[in-house]
């Protein structure tokens, strides 16, 4: 079996999203690679090369962060409700 060293065809993703760069709002296009990927803008020479892991890690404090702020937020909204239903001893 032979192994595949070489794509014949250029794998690459345009985003939805934009950003500014010398006055025009270009797209964000990706080169995925087998363990990284390179972003760079539409329309321009220069890319950056970002490690899967690096993106994995990201997304992953991303998502820790969210949770966190939800639970802070029910906690505060539980907190809030309990206030009003405790009972008085008399």
């Amino acid at each position: 079996m032979t192994a595949l060293r070489e794509r014949k065809s250029k794998l690459q993703f345009e985003t939805d999203r934009e950003l500014k760069y010398r006055g025009k709002y270009r797209a964000i296009v990706v080169h995925p690679q087998p363990f990284y990927c390179s972003v760079r803008l539409k329309g321009t020479r220069q890319s950056f090369d970002i490690a899967w892991d690096t993106i994995y890690f990201h997304a992953a404090t991303i998502a820790a962060d969210k949770a966190r702020a939800e639970k802070k937020a029910a906690r505060k909204q539980n907190a809030a409700t309990n206030l009003w239903s405790v009972k008085k001893r008399g």
